[in-house]
């Protein structure tokens, strides 16, 4: 946890600011509308990190968006954008009877959990059944060669060597020396196929399931029909 909360205070970059760049990118990599699937919806941003995509969330018309995070450095940025934020763990979330998220967003998070499925079926517990959409991002087990020999690599290292092996990867590369430290150091780093994240779909009940793209996996799916909601785990 010490270094994940690292990254967040001392590791900023200009693909995590609050800027209309994020809007676009949460649009790209999830093919929603704006207007009929965030505006005025109740939202809940799961592993929010410094909460970029709460802020899309917010720009875009959410009615409201419950963030948290394990890191508490993340949780303290958030709160910029997001004063009721929360240091929270995910496995900690409780199924709802009535769940009330018309969307639900967890990217990047479950495949740096020790139990990714058991994460899944938590995080799908909030969703309503009303036409609530779900939204994922995890790794493609067949794109992780370039991550695995690093990873290998990186327990060994010092904090000042793990620096210097994320700034080789953004020249060699490319990317941040933020978003490479987030990619290597977490315990777990699970990857997946196309077919084992959609088949956790279905067994949590969604359909309309789609894959949005494929390197890493970005799938959403929803449940029954379009209600809005008023009530929530904040």
């Amino acid at each position: 946890m010490a270094e994940f909360d690292y990254q967040w205070k001392n590791l900023p970059s200009n693909d995590i600011e609050f800027s209309e760049d994020r809007i676009r990118e949460f649009l790209s990599f999830t093919k929603l509308s704006p207007i009929y699937d965030i505006r005025q919806k109740y939202c809940l941003d799961v592993g929010c990190g410094n909460g970029r995509y709460t802020y899309a969330m917010q720009r875009m018309g959410a009615m409201r968006v419950d963030s948290f995070d394990i890191s508490p450095e993340a949780i303290k940025k958030c709160r910029e954008i997001n004063p009721d934020a929360k240091v929270f763990d995910l496995m900690e979330l409780q199924p709802m009877t009535r769940p009330v998220y018309d969307f639900v967003l967890c990217w990047g998070v479950l495949n740096h959990i020790k139990n990714p499925r058991d994460g899944f079926s938590k995080i799908a517990s909030q969703v309503s059944n009303k036409g609530g959409k779900l939204h994922i991002m995890v790794y493609n087990a067949k794109n992780q060669t370039e991550y695995s020999r690093d990873r290998k690599l990186w327990e060994s290292l010092s904090l000042e060597k793990k620096l210097e092996l994320c700034e080789e990867k953004v020249r060699t590369v490319g990317g941040t020396v933020h978003g490479w430290f987030d990619a290597l150091n977490p315990q777990f780093n699970w990857g997946f196929t196309l077919e084992e994240a959609k088949r956790w779909f279905v067994e949590e009940g969604f359909s309309n399931i789609r894959v949005i793209t494929k390197y890493t996996i970005n799938m959403n799916g929803q449940k029954g029909i379009t209600s809005k909601s008023d009530h929530g785990l904040f």
